[in-house]
């Protein structure tokens, strides 16, 4: 008796392959981007570190005064965006006129005279638009103490700075500073220089010492300054703030280059109090994307 030979369903076969095929790679479409995600980190010297996004920002409002029961007499508003891989910093006028809770005014000296820290950093808030997540007070031993961990600081001065009688402490060139001699320059007042010298010598010093001695530094030594800081001066600066932040602190130390960035706030002066212009508040609102908040 004759085989009968079975008919070939090889064209089932190249149907079922073609469909799965689509399935595939509709399934590949949709879910590409979750199976296989972008890298959003960068590598150096072999250690891959994540790219900080904005929940690492930290703004902290450092001010210095003689002793550490004194009124501060300089006023600096730090804004570390390290997603924008910058640092800003902004000079406070202590003579500015703030708003502060409980509808109290006056100038920023003035306010912390009457409510302190607090008080101060809700003036700024409501004045300028600047919310500050911690502060750093120094006082000249606590400042020279830190300045002094960090290493030599290098300025630039455009004039010459005097002693009270008249004689020349620096004159004006580049200077590589210790602790003590920054803390004298940075408290010189000269009137003949311009109303916005004392701003301008608090906002380059500032950005000089993240641009010149901050770069490059291990895990070990970014702690090692914080817990420095936290032992040393007044601050409401934790442990938990500077471990929440560990890698985004490292990040920026190895991967940006000359992140510090600074502005002066402008405006008028009335009967001897400054009053911040609104288009130089606006400005510091779009720098330090308070607007996003």
């Amino acid at each position: 008796m004759a085989v009968k030979k079975r008919k070939s369903n090889w064209y089932i076969y190249l149907i079922t392959f073609a469909a799965a095929s689509v399935v595939a790679a509709m399934f590949l479409s949709v879910f590409w981007d979750i199976l296989f995600p972008q890298r959003t980190s960068a590598v150096h010297g072999g250690i891959s570190t994540d790219i900080p996004d904005s929940s690492n920002n930290m703004r902290t409002l450092f001010m210095l005064s003689e002793q550490s029961a004194s009124i501060p007499t300089r006023f600096l508003v730090v804004s570390y965006q390290p997603a924008d891989e910058a640092v800003y910093c902004v000079p406070l006028r202590s003579d500015m006129q703030v708003t502060a809770s409980g509808g109290r005014t006056g100038t920023l000296a003035q306010i912390y005279s009457l409510g302190g820290v607090q008080a101060v950093l809700s003036g700024i808030q409501t004045t300028v638009g600047i919310k500050c997540d911690n502060y750093v007070k120094f006082d000249r031993d606590t400042f020279i103490t830190m300045a002094d961990a960090i290493g030599k600081i290098q300025v630039s001065l455009a004039y010459d700075v005097l002693a009270a009688d008249g004689g020349v402490l620096f004159e004006a060139g580049n200077h590589s500073m210790n602790g003590s001699d920054l803390y004298t320059y940075l408290n010189y007042d000269n009137a003949d220089y311009g109303a916005d010298y004392q701003s301008l010598v608090l906002g380059s010093a500032a950005v000089s010492v993240l641009n010149d001695n901050l770069h490059g530094l291990s895990a070990t030594v970014i702690q090692s300054y914080f817990t420095k800081l936290m032992n040393t001066v007044d601050t409401d600066i934790t442990l938990e703030d500077y471990t929440a932040r560990q890698q985004a602190f490292l990040f920026t130390s190895v991967e940006s280059f000359n992140p510090g960035q600074y502005y002066i706030p402008y405006g008028e002066i009335r009967d001897g109090v400054f009053y911040l212009a609104d288009d130089s508040k606006l400005t510091i609102s779009e720098r330090l994307k308070t607007n996003e908040e």
